[in-house]
């Protein structure tokens, strides 16, 4: 199977850009490619992701999904504060 890895595919273009590179990587996925997105975009990562696999110093910490998550809540998990909170708010 292919993959499609995308590392920060939107960091320092423009908004037209970064238009053109989700569409990219939606029809990547209607295309069964399956595609492993790295971003610091919180907005990215969920309007993007079928799922979302928080890392936490090396070790995972959570698997969401995009539906049920906002920006806070994935912030919580990567800084570990829902860690310490049982969960995020």
């Amino acid at each position: 199977p292919e993959v499609l890895i995308a590392a920060h595919p939107t960091r320092g273009i423009d908004v037209g850009a970064q238009a053109a590179v989700w569409d990219d990587i939606r029809a990547a996925r209607r295309n069964g490619l399956a595609t492993l997105l790295i971003s610091a975009d919180l907005d990215e990562l969920i309007g993007l992701s079928d799922t979302i696999v928080v890392m936490l110093r090396g070790e995972f910490v959570a698997t969401l999904s995009p539906d049920e998550v906002t920006p806070r809540d994935l912030g919580a998990y990567m800084t570990g504060a829902a860690l310490q909170n049982g969960g995020a708010d």
